[in-house]
């Protein structure tokens, strides 16, 4: 039977080899996800809002809005 024996240091250096390549391709990616995202945000934050506009009116015209 073999025996797999892995050391701190395989570990440590594994998980810095795979920062690496995390922030690597984030490098290569650039600022583009970021841009989505909060366009993303922006958006929602503005459907929401109108949502919650049209239902507040609708609820004053019902007389169940408080």
């Amino acid at each position: 039977m073999n025996h797999l024996m892995i050391t701190w240091t395989d570990i440590f250096e594994g998980t810095g080899k795979f920062s690496y390549w995390v922030f690597d391709g984030m490098k290569v990616i650039g600022q583009n996800v970021n841009i989505l995202i909060c366009a993303t945000i922006v958006f929602l934050l503005i459907y929401e809002t109108m949502k919650i506009a049209q239902q507040n009116k609708k609820a004053k015209e019902n007389g169940t809005y408080k």
